[in-house]
């Protein structure tokens, strides 16, 4: 007794027909035949019996049909729950990052992704861009969102979005007078700057080789909060990502300006060449993409 045996006496059973059961479950009438003879071979006993115009239940047939019918309904139900195990994503998912991803990038990411993949564990490395890429490389992040290029044969980058740096000033300031500056003209002001390693303090500091211009930091900080604290309080101007501070510049604490030196930085994914994509990281992938891509 099997799942097609069973399906095939039901559907004759509700249909009162072999012919318009075939036609129904797409199979032949003699092959319909054969899989109800061996069903009342291995029961012993008759399932139909020919009433006028159509087929009747035989008092066995009665029983097995209400059996039958919970099987394929219990069935059905594994059916459901297992299709659903595919769409509610399990396992987990390592993502390195910076900081200022982490801050001003992925809160709302995250945040729909969760909502919508509750099961889905989360961790988050957060690294430096070049130690970001060490960790996909070594395969302690299942990916990266960092500065690209990549420079590596074992990495891949995609660009999703690109970074302008701007400056920014205390309202008020001299500097927030311009619309637009130049390098030079924002390092006449005491400059506040990250701590070297960084890439965005490496950034700046090829900006500056570039534009000739030589960089002598009043103050050196280890976070963009931080930067954008002291340069509120008046310590200095600063260079940081124009996304970093669209609340303080809604709020009127900070003043921007555009600085025609500083080209757009890329960001994007960063994965290992060799590793296949797991159900979890290719859903990530796909909402990063609709949040933050380039659309």
């Amino acid at each position: 007794m099997d799942f097609y045996q069973l399906r095939s006496f039901c559907e004759i059973a509700r249909q009162g027909s072999f012919t318009r059961a075939a036609d129904k479950l797409f199979l032949t009438q003699p092959a319909l035949s054969l899989q109800v003879k061996a069903l009342e071979e291995e029961l012993g006993e008759g399932l139909f019996e020919r009433a006028p115009n159509r087929l009747r239940l035989t008092v066995a047939g009665e029983v097995l049909y209400g059996h039958a019918l919970a099987v394929l309904a219990r069935l059905e139900v594994a059916r459901g729950e297992i299709s659903a195990l595919r769409e509610e994503l399990r396992g987990r998912l390592v993502l390195a990052t910076s900081d200022t991803n982490c801050t001003y990038v992925l809160p709302g990411v995250l945040q729909a992704f969760r909502e919508k993949h509750p099961r889905v564990e989360i961790e988050i490395r957060n690294r430096m861009s070049p130690e970001v890429a060490r960790l996909v490389l070594d395969h302690e992040a299942d990916l990266g969102l960092a500065t690209l290029p990549v420079r590596h044969r074992d990495l891949v980058g995609e660009e999703l979005f690109s970074r302008q740096e701007v400056a920014i000033c205390p309202p008020g300031h001299a500097l927030g007078k311009r619309k637009r500056a130049t390098l030079a003209q924002v390092a006449a002001h005491p400059l506040l700057a990250l701590e070297q390693g960084s890439t965005s303090r490496r950034f700046l500091e090829e900006a500056c080789r570039q534009a000739q211009v030589e960089l002598h930091p009043a103050m050196e900080l280890g976070s963009i909060e931080v930067l954008k604290r002291f340069v509120e309080f008046g310590m200095g101007v600063a260079l940081v990502p124009r996304v970093a501070v669209a609340e303080e510049v809604a709020a009127g604490r900070l003043q921007v300006v555009a600085v025609r030196d500083l080209p757009r930085r890329a960001v994007g994914l960063v994965e290992h060449r060799g590793r296949r994509r797991s159900p979890v990281v290719v859903a990530f992938v796909e909402l990063l993409r609709q949040r933050v891509g380039r659309g």
